[in-house]
């Protein structure tokens, strides 16, 4: 296992007990296991865990593990937190039809806190799993998820890195972080802080950890799609292009090449699109 920048994996221990009390674990008992979690009534009770919490994340049970989850200003963790069964629910559903349980190698690009590799990592029993996540704050949360789970370092050889993907040739890349935790993005431009992180081509990245296929890639890195895609497929061999991929495109207004058009030249077809994401699966594989 492997986690660069950040706590190992093993580190399981803290000093303050983030267990929600009761009236907020009544709370998200009622949204994650009720019809009431849903619309309007899920929203309040998320903003009264907020009130019973300030500047306090919560601890709670997750895809049959252990979450840490801030309820403040990032939607995966709000959702996984309120309403877990249906945070992501087509893209999960996705991933457990074209990812195999043994044996598989999972890309997630742009990580966020962990949600969707948490996922994966109770779905699948051996295999590796290679995240980046270029955010401190966002790294920190998933490093922190994880070391919640030590069970899965034990099954699964896990790589995360601190540090962007996307172009031909390693460099630095100026990331723009928006209020809003984990919606940084390299096309975002105006005022506002930008922080200068690491950046490494996809093809890199894969190889560097050993791998020498892909069964599956989740990229989420609004906006930044076409610089991660177009030179992976323009510089690696066609048996480690992706059997299936998971892709944000509510931001395609940001591309400056189409990913689209890019992936139907290799052969993906699409199998379900909505208005933040698109799920393909490679047509002919190596």
């Amino acid at each position: 296992m492997l986690i660069e920048n950040d706590m190992d994996f093993r580190e399981n221990t803290d000093a303050e007990d983030f267990r929600p009390g009761p009236l907020s674990a009544a709370l998200i008992g009622l949204s994650r296991h009720t019809p009431l979690g849903r619309g309007q009534l899920r929203k309040w009770m998320a903003a009264s865990v907020r009130r019973l919490n300030p500047d306090r994340p919560v601890d709670v049970g997750l895809y049959g593990g252990h979450a840490r989850l801030h309820h403040t200003g990032n939607n995966p963790e709000i959702k996984a937190l309120m309403s877990p069964h249906r945070y992501a629910r087509e893209e999960y559903a996705f991933c457990r039809r074209h990812m195999p349980q043994q044996n598989g190698v999972f890309v997630d690009i742009g990580a966020n806190a962990g949600m969707f590799s948490l996922y994966m990592a109770h779905l699948m029993q051996s295999g590796v799993i290679i995240g980046v996540e270029p955010q401190n704050e966002m790294f920190e949360r998933l490093s922190k998820n994880f070391a919640l789970n030590p069970d899965l370092a034990v099954r699964l050889d896990l790589h995360f890195r601190k540090l962007a993907v996307g172009g031909l040739e390693p460099g630095t890349l100026e990331l723009a972080i928006p209020e809003s935790a984990g919606q940084a993005s390299a096309r975002l431009s105006g005022s506002g802080q930008t922080v200068k992180v690491p950046q490494i081509p996809l093809i890199n990245l894969v190889q560097d950890v050993g791998v020498q296929h892909i069964d599956l890639l989740k990229i989420d890195v609004e906006g930044f799609e076409d610089e991660v895609l177009y030179p992976f497929f323009e510089t690696s061999p066609s048996s480690l292009h992706p059997g299936a991929i998971v892709m944000e495109a509510c931001h395609a207004g940001r591309w400056q090449r189409d990913c689209k058009a890019l992936l139907r030249a290799h052969e993906y077809e699409t199998v379900y699109e909505d208005r933040t994401n698109m799920m393909l699966i490679k047509t002919r594989q190596a």
